[in-house]
């Protein structure tokens, strides 16, 4: 029982039954629309404050600007490592069981990846790196804008 108390393996129950549940009552997911997506806007909610005091904290915390910098090169790797191991093992995953196979698609989504699709394609490296900078960081809070977040909480610890 005392393993039940630790954090990942809650979560590896949770996942296990999860997907047990989605595969014995495949009906009950859209009766389950309103739970579901209350629950993900709470996460939604909660996450900019996050990123922000643990940026704050984490800065302030360290004392000097040169272990500031060990601390973002060494962050900057972890990052890089873990996405890589993250997008392997969701291809993997995704090529193994195929989501979304025999599933009609609505019109309306195929207009809005192409309307996307014609956004990125007008990408363009000065409008991206101007964007960062929040001109208004209550605005960049209240649409989870997370570079702008990013950018403002280091400039507020240092």
């Amino acid at each position: 029982m005392k393993y039940l108390k630790v954090l990942y393996i809650q979560v590896l129950i949770g996942i296990v039954l999860g997907i047990l549940c989605g595969w014995q009552f495949p009906d009950f997911a859209p009766r389950a629309k309103l739970i579901s997506d209350t629950f993900i806007n709470m996460i939604r909610m909660i996450i900019a404050p996050v990123i922000f005091c643990s940026i704050v904290t984490g800065i302030a915390s360290a004392g000097s600007m040169k272990k500031v910098g060990r601390l973002g090169i060494k962050a900057l790797v972890y990052f890089e490592v873990v996405s890589s191991m993250a997008l392997v093992i969701g291809l993997v995953v995704a090529n193994m069981i195929k989501p979304g196979l025999g599933v009609a698609h609505a019109t309306s989504q195929t207009n809005q990846v192409a309307e996307i699709a014609r956004q990125a394609e007008s990408f363009r490296w000065g409008e991206f790196v101007s964007h960062i900078v929040p001109s208004n960081i209550v605005e960049s809070f209240a649409k989870g804008d997370i570079l702008q977040i990013l950018f403002f909480s280091i400039l507020f610890a240092v």
